[in-house]
């Protein structure tokens, strides 16, 4: 099953146009980027979010405490973390997206993830980390695919993935 991320939200009228498209998960960055948001805004934005919609909050090198207290504020329901995870991330009972930076021509069969981890797949580039609109090679992904069967757990690529971004492994 494919399932749409719509992230970097700042804005009150795209929240709402994307839920009225049928998104399936909302993301709201809480680290350095130019589309970082403050508790008390990403609260705004998602007052009438309905349920059925994920939220998802960004994060880079966050200690899990700063993380939890932003997710209870927020009504987070997932996580998308740009560092290993740790217990604490873990005992957070959110839904978990690993993020990895994909260099181009990178092997990636050898990635390994816990059980109920949702791996997000993201471009690398040198001076951003996510959002950086540059795609890779998405066949790439294959064979973490074949690994990590969907069985009821869902996959998802980073913005970057060609040839269509956001595209589901």
């Amino acid at each position: 099953m494919t399932r749409i991320k719509v992230c970097g939200n700042t804005q009150r009228a795209d929240v709402q146009l994307a839920v009225e498209l049928g998104v399936d998960l909302l993301g709201f960055i809480f680290t350095r980027s130019k589309r970082q948001v403050r508790v008390d805004q990403a609260q705004a934005l998602l007052a009438d979010v309905p349920d059925t919609v994920e939220r998802v909050g960004v994060f880079v090198d966050e200690p899990p405490d700063q993380i939890a207290a932003v997710a209870q504020a927020c009504a987070l329901t997932a996580i998308q973390v740009y560092r290993p995870l740790t217990p604490a991330d873990r005992s957070l009972n959110l839904l978990l997206l690993p993020a990895f930076r994909v260099h181009a021509g990178e092997e990636l069969a050898a990635m390994q993830f816990d059980a109920g981890d949702h791996p997000l797949l993201d471009t690398w580039a040198p001076d951003t980390i996510g959002g950086t609109g540059r795609t890779w090679e998405w066949s790439q992904a294959k064979e973490v695919a074949r690994r990590y069967p969907d069985a009821g757990q869902r996959r998802w690529g980073g913005a970057g993935a060609a040839p269509l971004g956001g595209r589901c492994l």
